[in-house]
């Protein structure tokens, strides 16, 4: 797609060759330790002095196998970043929290979702419940100057849900939609208005009546109905439980404001 073809594009001009459709078969070395080459499923050998084995994420939950503590992909968590055993929370990589996105725990193992998970889990062991929003999966890069942002979903499941996307210069974006949602989204090369959408897709707007503006090139906060920018990305949505607190109120809480 638009975007996938940009990057490869910045990639290559930065002299990066790239090999899709292969896998690697076997590491060469001539000193213990040190890689001098890889072979290729098709038999061809390339030299290099390095290998970087990068192929997803897999929770380290073995220390809990002898416990009750429930376990799916990653450590089962609730909203409040407690787990099935009593008075025992987990956060980070190894739990499967709540993705606003899907609905449903998922392992979403990122640096912003474990930072947060972790504060809503302290407050909670404070005995100041907090809520936890859920999170989803996110990434920001940068390939040779180009700037490239991804959150939610990446690429639509099947052909249920609806896809936009623009491209201007440099430029590309695509916003994944179901029923008025935003479900994911993938801004490259313009980014500086993807914490908007973002916001819009965390929050759960329906963005159906003015969803062709979100890949606007001149996308931007006047882009929105007031009634949506209003509450939603001036003033922190409410919790409805009035019983539980936000992360800031229960930062108050502990500074003793």
């Amino acid at each position: 797609e638009e975007t996938s073809a940009l990057e490869a594009e910045t990639l290559r001009r930065g002299g990066v060759e790239i090999i899709t459709g292969h896998t690697v078969a076997k590491v060469s070395s001539y000193l213990d330790g040190e890689a001098s080459g890889v072979t290729l499923d098709d038999g061809r050998s390339l030299p290099c002095e390095m290998v970087i084995v990068a192929i997803g994420v897999r929770p380290r939950t073995e220390f809990v196998s002898d416990t009750k503590i429930k376990v799916n992909r990653g450590i089962m968590v609730d909203r409040y970043m407690a787990t099935s055993s009593p008075d025992v929370y987990a956060c980070g990589d190894v739990a499967e929290a709540y993705d606003f996105v899907y609905g449903e725990n998922r392992l979403t193992p990122i640096w912003p979702n474990a930072y947060i998970g972790g504060r809503v889990a302290g407050f909670n062991m404070a005995a100041i419940p907090t809520e936890y929003r859920g999170g989803t999966a996110m990434n920001s890069l940068k390939y040779f100057g180009l700037d490239v942002v991804s959150a939610g979903m990446v690429m639509p499941p099947d052909a249920s849900y609806e896809v936009i996307r623009a491209k201007y210069g440099q430029a590309c974006k695509k916003v994944i939609l179901k029923d008025g949602l935003i479900m994911g989204m993938v801004f490259s090369g313009d980014i500086e208005k993807s914490g908007i959408v973002y916001n819009l897709m965390k929050d759960r707007v329906k963005v159906g009546a003015f969803q062709q503006a979100l890949v606007a090139e001149d996308f931007g906060l006047v882009s929105l109905p007031e009634e949506i920018w209003r509450p939603h990305l001036e003033i922190p949505s409410a919790i409805a439980d009035t019983s539980v607190i936000s992360m800031e109120q229960a930062e108050e809480v502990i500074a003793g404001e």
